[in-house]
């Protein structure tokens, strides 16, 4: 175990910052990607930081990809026209949020990718093998990564802390006091009880087929596991499977309310969302919406809200009456998604329209549009936020997105 974690530490050390940067990067979109400096206005001082790198070709130090507009390699005139044509543009700046640090995971890369959520400039990247799922403690000090070979935990500095040897990368949970944390066995159908205090697995519960998204309602006793075709019930004071409810349609995610008194769970080949009362553990709606499937779904942190993939975006529901407020379109397809801490903004793991390259597209809540995309990953599927503080360099200051 030791000579795991010591291999496993320094591996965690191979790439740097400024390689991953190499590969991934953000660029605004509309008038805002000509905002350089992010006052809300496309103005002269705009017009002189791109002049500093007009004629810069990908590859060369004064190269920016900011500011290579129309996204051909090179800082050009085609770059130019696009910039006249905002220049002069007012828009109102997206709210002030606090210091905290975007995590995606692409298993493309098998990685967690790090940024200053800020400015989205790249902070580190941290290979894992097959990585399956990742949280976040509550107090923004502890990241787990269940991967190929077992749980992995990490401190803040990204130093592992132990790990508990497993065989499958599935999906995680975690108990809500984080005495426990849920791994899902794809393979083997059944979920891995890992006790955190013990650093060891104590119990495996047998669920349906292919396990994968779960949810822990508030109370703490129960486990609500989305199987490839059915849900899983688990009493957690058990760790054993109660009941199992059928579904007509192949499920992704399970998010449950901030009350606890319903689960909503996302049948990706129907394009549905169901919505299922746990008092009852019966269905009592399904909520249609338009495209040909969706994906993950997150609930605001005020829980007023339903975030959902949908094939071509975000769709927002509200909960009290399962009605669709907004709908938003930006891609052709869609995957992960993560809503911050505090409310202001959706990031969603996505494919660019008619090119079909695999971003992050970064939403305005308040705004209710389209900021832009971190761009360079194979597929994002699992994103996540930790509070944090990183200094920014006075030369990355007038490149704060959003």
């Amino acid at each position: 175990m030791i000579r795991t974690l010591l291999v496993f530490t320094a591996a965690l050390m191979l790439v740097s910052p400024s390689q991953a940067s190499e590969r991934l990067f953000y660029q605004a979109t509309g008038s805002l990607a000509s905002d350089f400096d992010n006052d809300g206005v496309v103005g002269f001082t705009d017009f002189l930081v791109f002049v500093e790198r007009f004629g810069a070709v990908v590859g060369e130090a004064n190269f920016d990809t900011r500011f290579d507009l129309n996204s051909d390699d090179i800082i050009d005139f085609g770059d130019f026209l696009l910039f006249t044509a905002a220049f002069g543009i007012v828009s109102t700046p997206p709210l002030a949020t606090p210091d905290m640090a975007l995590y995606v995971l692409d298993p493309g890369t098998s990685s967690i990718e790090v940024y200053n959520f800020k400015n989205h400039l790249a902070q580190m990247f941290l290979p894992f093998r097959n990585p399956g799922s990742f949280k976040i403690s509550a107090d923004h000090k502890r990241i787990y990564v269940n991967e190929q070979f077992g749980l992995f935990v990490l401190n803040d500095a990204h130093q592992v802390l132990y790990s508990v040897p497993g065989t499958a990368s599935g999906q995680l949970a975690l108990h809500p006091d984080e005495t426990f944390a849920y791994a899902a066995e794809v393979g083997n159908d059944l979920i891995r009880v890992i006790d955190l205090t013990a650093q060891a697995a104590v119990d495996t519960i047998s669920v349906g087929n292919r396990p994968g998204k779960m949810a822990i309602t508030p109370d703490e006793r129960w486990l609500y596991v989305a199987n490839i075709g059915d849900i899983s019930v688990v009493d957690l004071t058990r760790n054993a499977e109660v009941l199992r409810l059928e579904v007509d349609g192949v499920l992704n995610a399970m998010v449950i309310d901030s009350r606890g008194s319903r689960a909503y769970y996302s049948i990706v080949d129907r394009a549905t969302v169901g919505v299922l009362d746990i008092g009852t553990n019966v269905t009592v709606g399904e909520i249609q919406l338009e495209g040909t499937d969706v994906n993950d779904m997150q609930i605001s942190p005020d829980g007023n809200f339903l975030y959902v993939n949908t094939t071509h975006g975000l769709v927002e529901l509200d909960v009290a009456r399962n009605l669709v407020v907004r709908t938003l379109n930006f891609a052709d397809g869609t995957r992960s998604l993560g809503i911050t801490p505090d409310g202001l903004f959706a990031y969603v793991g996505s494919l660019e329209p008619m090119i079909f390259d695999p971003v992050v597209a970064v939403i305005d809540i308040t705004a209710w549009r389209l900021l832009g995309r971190v761009r360079g990953f194979t597929f994002p599927s699992e994103i996540a936020f930790r509070r944090t503080s990183f200094r920014i360099a006075e030369t990355e200051s007038a490149f704060l997105h959003p």
